[in-house]
């Protein structure tokens, strides 16, 4: 045993505080985080557990956590440090003091004098090692102890323990032990600041209790990225609050309780050297040595990152492997705020050393951002000039825009580039007259540019030109644009983006003009460009536009195909709220109503009017309206798919096909309403249109009318067109209403072989949804179809089936099953009275039979057996009032 006689300067019998070995109780208020605790379990089954994270970053609170449950392996010695433990004496008989509390069989034990601290160590490990059970030394603040002696001592100490001794320590940089070497030797469990870290169920969990929206709960976890005070902080200051959803937009490193905390416990501790490192360098997003040496004027930058971000002080290395650093954003907001109180003259002047050194090495971006900030005009416009549509062929338009209107407008409007680039920005955004105006101010001041300069102007102000063409549907003017864009001589860096802009402009010009071949041989070349280029948003475009001109061509697998590979791209991207995402989420929309996949045809217009909500595009909220119509007519609502379709007309002129694909449709929900004459005026007005579509119209309404004959006569019509239909699936369509026709005039033989064409069409191209709507006298044709033998046996199975299993109201919604003709609607209307057939006869004038033959036509076309069940049919279609009750 050795007697505790030290050094002059340490008392022999200076008290160990009680708090120093007593563990913390776990807060109340603090959320349980089995993910974390899991970590520390499984770390002390090797002999050290580092702990190594900022301030605040939920260190102690594991460890309470940890040491409060069940699964400790042994005794916990628990040991909080402070300035004093510097000492290697003092840390000593405060280490054995708390071993001793936690362990009696260690408590007589006390330090020698200095020179014999290794004896002493060695017979300590004895101890332990005589021990009965494990023993875990957990040691808090570890950072606070700087002696290399203690620290020495420790790691030997460590290196010599027996099996049944673990080592925790939680410290907010790493000690200057040979972490290397208890990496490799697998003998040390690490815990970063990236393990502590709040997942966001976690901060929703912590959050509860303010009953927060989660978008707001979501906003704090990614602002504090799950820094645990900063959660905590942030809790304590929404208690009460008046306005939590302020509070949450608002939420930054400049808020009393955070910056408080980041102040005192990290920013005031720093060396003054190293705080003025990290206040001339916060102005910067991300951080290289040589930066930070331009802004310090030193030349020692990258071994301060690296050693500030090995500290773990609210530093970290990003993920590119390029040297580049990164500050905690809310520590950077509080180095911010202390840089303008501290230095506030010093401001403007690092910001403009950053934007011409980010300049100089060709980051457009970061040298913008600091050019705004310095309010060094010329280099932004210089930099915007030379850039600009290079961001915007990457879809960084909207990150580009939010710099730009940071610059006074009368700086903008002097500048011709300045000017130009701002216009480019507007259009993206949608205001033309906005865009209009600044165009007319940059060609006045073009002339004064330098040769140079004017040359650059040429060319962006053409690709201008080229995309608002696009925009407002001028395809002529978007051609000649497009051919001046593909003669230019581009700089080699950016010509194969430009040519892959100009080629998907195009295509995207064409497509909506009608030229669907075109459009896609032109996207196809855009897709390879970008691919080429390692342009992402290039091809987002080309694939997004393609997948819509196959579909308009009826591929449906290569639509499919190609929209989700613009979907994926959107989400790996963060585009899906892009406008141009809606044309891809639109086609698959279209392609899974083409299949009768309902369900995932609704999910994916929904996610393609959630990208509609800002768009420049005029175009895109007319072609989901009409698949949006459609799914209106499922659900039994075509007043409402009426009022969707008129209201997207409202917007502007439609190009053909889209002209066409509204009128029809809206034919068909004037059937659907009653209204065959309005329906009929309807298709009248599509004559004059460049399509045999409205001839198929016209056959759908004569059925509708119980005129097969007619229905027959119109749709040999369709047929005989050479013109290509609007509609892709319309041949198939035409098909099955002649089989339907045919079958009313018994045609049986007839309409057999024109149920197998349609069958031709429909099963390689996927369009069995198409077919389904035609309901009841379908499936009695398919059924008869598949008994006499058919080379399409696995699709009209499941055309049967699916038509024997759709429930009742899908059933009821389908509007194009066979509309009842006028007189069949008028016995219909007296079916749930207790009238017979005579007394209807009487009542309409007409005869018995005429009244039978009536009945049986309802009968078969709602697909019912007695009159009973037609009543709750006609209910269901809404083709009787749901007062109306049997009597």
């Amino acid at each position: 045993m050795w007697k505790d006689s030290r050094t002059p300067g340490f008392q022999d019998n200076a008290p160990v505080l009680a708090t120093k070995r007593i563990a913390p109780r776990p807060a109340d208020a603090w959320v349980e985080r089995p993910r974390v605790v899991e970590l520390l379990e499984r770390g002390v089954e090797r002999p050290l557990t580092l702990i190594s994270a900022p301030a605040g970053s939920g260190k102690t609170a594991l460890l309470a956590q940890w040491i409060a449950g069940p699964t400790a392996p042994g005794r916990v010695a628990w040991l909080a440090l402070d300035q004093d433990d510097a000492d290697p004496h003092r840390f000593w008989a405060d280490a054995v003091a708390s071993l001793g509390a936690a362990s009696p069989a260690l408590a007589m034990l006390a330090p020698p004098p200095p020179s014999e601290l290794k004896p002493f160590l060695a017979a300590l490990l004895n101890a332990i090692t005589e021990l009965a059970e494990p023993l875990v030394l957990a040691v808090d603040d570890l950072h606070l102890v700087t002696s290399p002696a203690v620290i020495g001592d420790l790691e030997w100490f460590l290196g010599n323990a027996p099996p049944t001794f673990r080592l925790v320590v939680a410290t907010r940089s790493d000690p200057l032990f040979r972490l290397q070497r208890l990496r490799v030797s697998g003998d040390m469990t690490e815990i970063r600041a990236a393990d502590l870290a709040f997942t966001f169920d976690e901060t929703t969990a912590l959050l509860g209790p303010l009953d927060l929206p989660a978008p707001d709960v979501e906003r704090l976890w990614l602002r504090t990225e799950g820094w645990a005070t900063g959660l905590k902080l942030a809790q304590l200051s929404l208690e009460g609050h008046p306005d939590p959803h302020a509070f949450v937009a608002g939420f930054a490193g400049q808020d009393r309780a955070v910056s408080d905390y980041l102040v005192s416990e990290v920013v005031a501790r720093q060396p003054a050297e190293t705080l003025d490192f990290l206040l001339r360098t916060s102005i910067a997003e991300r951080l290289s040595g040589g930066m930070a040496d331009a802004l310090t004027g030193g030349a020692s930058g990258t071994h301060m990152l690296r050693d500030l971000a090995r500290r773990d002080a609210f530093v970290s290395a990003t993920n590119d492997g390029e040297g580049w650093y990164r500050y905690h954003p809310l520590f950077a907001d509080v180095l911010r705020a202390e840089l303008h109180r501290r230095h506030p003259e010093d401001v403007r002047e690092l910001h403009a050393i950053a934007a011409h050194w980010h300049a100089g090495r060709g980051a457009a971006r970061d040298a913008l951002r600091h050019a705004v900030m310095a309010g060094e005009w010329k280099l932004a416009a210089q930099v915007l000039g030379q850039h600009w549509l290079v961001f915007v062929l990457r879809g960084d338009g909207p990150a580009l825009y939010e710099l730009v209107e940071q610059i006074p407008a009368e700086v903008v409007r002097a500048d011709a580039e300045l000017a130009l680039a701002a216009a480019g920005l507007l259009l993206e955004r949608g205001d033309h007259e906005g865009a209009d105006e600044l165009l007319v101010r940059a060609y006045e001041l073009a002339p004064e540019l330098s040769e140079p300069r004017r040359r650059r102007f040429a060319v962006t102000s053409t690709a201008t030109a080229l995309y608002r063409a696009r925009l407002r549907g001028d395809v002529e003017e978007a051609l000649s644009a497009a051919r001046v864009m593909l003669d230019e001589r581009w700089d080699r860096a950016v010509a194969i983006e430009v040519r892959a802009l100009t080629l998907v402009n195009l295509g995207i010009a064409d497509f909506w003009a009608g030229s669907v071949e075109e459009s896609t041989d032109l996207l196809q070349q855009a897709a390879g460009l970008g691919v080429e280029c390692g342009n992402d948003f290039v091809l987002f475009l080309a694939e997004s536009y393609a997948a819509a001109a196959e579909a308009r061509q009826g591929r449906l697998r290569d639509a499919s195909a190609r929209a989700h590979t613009a979907v994926q791209l959107a989400e790996r991207r963060g585009w899906t709220r892009v406008a141009h995402a809606a044309i891809a989420f639109s086609t698959l929309a279209t392609v899974h109503l083409w299949q009768g996949n309902i369900p995932e045809a609704e999910r994916y217009a929904e996610l393609s009017g959630d990208a509609l909500e800002d768009t420049a595009e005029p175009l895109l909220r007319p072609a989901l309206a009409q698949v949006r119509a459609r799914l209106l007519v499922l659900k039994g609502d075509p007043l409402a798919a009426l009022d969707l379709l008129r209201a997207a007309a409202a917007g502007g002129p439609l190009p053909p096909f889209l002209r066409v694909g509204s009128g029809l449709l809206e034919a068909e929900l004037w059937l659907a309403l009653g209204e065959p004459a309005r329906a009929r005026r309807r298709l009248e007005d599509l004559s004059s249109e460049d399509a045999p579509d409205p001839a198929l119209g016209l056959a759908r309404l004569e059925l509708s009318e119980g005129e097969p004959g007619a229905a027959i006569r119109a749709v040999a019509t369709f047929l005989a067109d050479d013109r290509e239909p609007v509609l892709p699936f319309a041949r198939a369509e035409a098909w099955v209403i002649d089989a339907i026709a045919r079958d009313a005039v018994h045609d049986e033989d007839g309409a057999l072989r024109a149920l197998e064409r349609a069958l031709d069409l429909a099963e390689p191209r996927g369009y069995g949804g198409i077919l389904a709507r035609y309901g009841a006298p379908l499936r009695s044709l398919l059924r008869r179809r598949v008994a006499q033998g058919t080379a399409h046996r696995a699709l009209a199975g499941q055309l049967v089936s699916t038509l024997d299993e759709q429930p009742a109201p899908q059933r009821a919604t389908t509007v194009l099953l066979e509309p009842l003709s006028e007189r069949e609607l008028a016995v219909l209307r007296f079916l749930p009275t207790m009238m017979s057939n005579a007394e209807i006869a009487a009542e309409m004038f007409v005869s018995v039979n005429t009244v039978k033959t009536h009945l049986k036509h309802v009968y078969r076309k709602l697909d019912v057996a007695d009159r009973r069940d037609c009543v709750k049919r006609a209910r269901e279609l809404r083709l009787l009032s749901p007062g109306l009750g049997d009597r």
